[in-house]
């Protein structure tokens, strides 16, 4: 839920400070906050949220900031609980008020070397945490973002929220761009084989059906059964598919699963890439919100109309 938000005690010249949790969550952030606020984010690009563990460093910096925002629904398991024990920030979810999928089944699976040596059981039994694959959702961000800095900061109001209508007008043309892409894409090639369950989202607006994950969870630190994978490979095959979609965050262990299941189905099977829990690095494609899902749009199409 949101949290009520009393305005910061800001010295004369100083700029609200506030921390981001990924690197997703914090572009958005800074799109929002323009030069008004000073915008920390804590997972350098390229980390894996689901098995992100802070430093005391790291901390320190949410010690020092008025917001921690986070993307919510336990994504951020090992953050949350540190986040938690420190006092002085309000923790903004940006994902409050977005309906959550992909709840349900308690996933079948045994943990392997990949989930966290403390014996946590990583379950996001509310459902699937990954709200940005879909870009409607981070309207809601964006909306949820500016109230949360203009009641922290009500002397800069207007800024964030004339930001905010000049991104969410960016999204909304980002809706229309990938609507546009994903028409070249047959109805019955519109259908996708993940790693984790990570697209839930993305498949809902857009019109895929996600026939099988590697992980039938929505965090990619367990590991599933040789039955589980017996059937998605059975799966496959019936389904003449000819995609893997892996997350640029998997961790080798995973890799190593997505190519045996790969090979287990016995003919040429495509390894895609897509961008999931950061964005890429700077410089490079998918870079920025708006670039990560024009990135990972384009992997799709080109795998599906191949």
């Amino acid at each position: 839920s949101f949290p009520h938000i009393e305005p910061a005690d800001l010295g004369d010249g100083a700029s609200l400070q506030v921390v981001a949790s990924t690197s997703i969550v914090g572009d958005v952030v800074r799109q929002v906050a323009g030069s008004a606020a000073t915008v920390d984010v804590l997972m350098r690009r390229g980390q894996n949220p689901h098995a992100y563990e802070p430093t005391p460093r790291e901390m320190a910096r949410v010690e020092d900031s008025y917001l921690a925002f986070v993307n919510g629904l336990d994504l951020e398991e090992s953050l949350m609980e540190s986040i938690e024990d420190v006092a002085g920030s309000y923790v903004v979810p940006v994902s409050a008020g977005i309906t959550v999928l992909g709840g349900g089944d308690e996933p079948d699976h045994e943990h392997g070397d990949d989930h966290d040596d403390d014996g946590h059981d990583h379950e996001h039994a509310g459902g699937d945490p990954h709200f940005w694959f879909d870009p409607t959702n981070v309207i809601t961000w964006t909306e949820n973002i500016a109230e949360a800095l203009g009641e922290a900061d009500p002397s800069n109001r207007s800024t964030y929220e004339a930001n905010r209508d000049a991104y969410i007008a960016e999204l909304e043309a980002l809706d229309l761009e990938i609507r546009q892409q994903i028409s070249s894409i047959p109805r019955a090639r519109r259908k996708l084989v993940v790693d984790h369950v990570a697209l839930t989202y993305f498949a809902d607006e857009y019109g895929f059906e996600i026939i099988g994950e590697v992980i039938p969870a929505a965090t990619d630190q367990t590991e599933p059964s040789a039955r589980h994978i017996a059937s998605l490979t059975e799966i496959m095959r019936e389904q003449d598919t000819g995609a893997i979609f892996i997350g640029g965050t998997a961790g080798r262990g995973l890799r190593n699963l997505v190519d045996s299941v790969a090979d287990e189905v016995g003919r040429d099977i495509q390894i895609v890439e897509l961008l999931t829990g950061s964005l890429a690095p700077e410089g490079s494609s998918g870079d920025s919100y708006l670039e990560f899902v024009r990135f990972n749009t384009e992997q799709i199409v080109s795998a599906l109309t191949r």
